[in-house]
């Protein structure tokens, strides 16, 4: 039986997602929302737990734009960002959104959109910072 071989970026990131998720004992369901970014609820059932979040997947470190200034897109808890993904081994970023809200991480673009630049969300803080989905 021919094994499905991911075509792009947001394939591979979705697959990288569902296993991280996955080793910490998540489920996830993930729906397209743009041409690089995914709407992703995951939850634990035994446990009557569940998050939202946005999640983008990544070739190389790139900026994260929000189109609705006020709500940030949509309603969600914690932004994932995977980068590298074609690479061995992917890097995943986690934030709140308190975190993507805190004073200078955003950046003001003409037209009313926001920038969340790679110096902003790539800190070791962040980085495969699963654990802030348990709090």
């Amino acid at each position: 039986m021919t094994r499905y071989v991911p075509k792009t970026v947001r394939e591979y990131g979705r697959i990288h997602l569902a296993e991280r998720l996955a080793e910490y004992g998540w489920q996830c369901f993930i729906a397209r929302r743009s041409p690089n970014e995914d709407e992703v609820i995951a939850g634990i059932p035994e446990q009557s737990r569940e998050v939202r979040l946005k999640f983008h997947s990544q070739e190389h470190r790139q900026a994260v734009r929000f189109y609705d200034a006020d709500g940030l897109d949509w309603d969600w808890e914690y932004l994932v960002i995977s980068t590298e993904i074609l690479a061995d081994l992917p890097v995943t970023y986690l934030l709140s959104r308190n975190d993507v809200r805190d004073q200078g991480r955003l950046e003001e673009e003409f037209g009313g959109a926001l920038w969340l630049q790679p110096d902003a969300f790539s800190e070791t803080l962040f980085q495969e910072a699963w654990h802030k989905l348990d709090g």
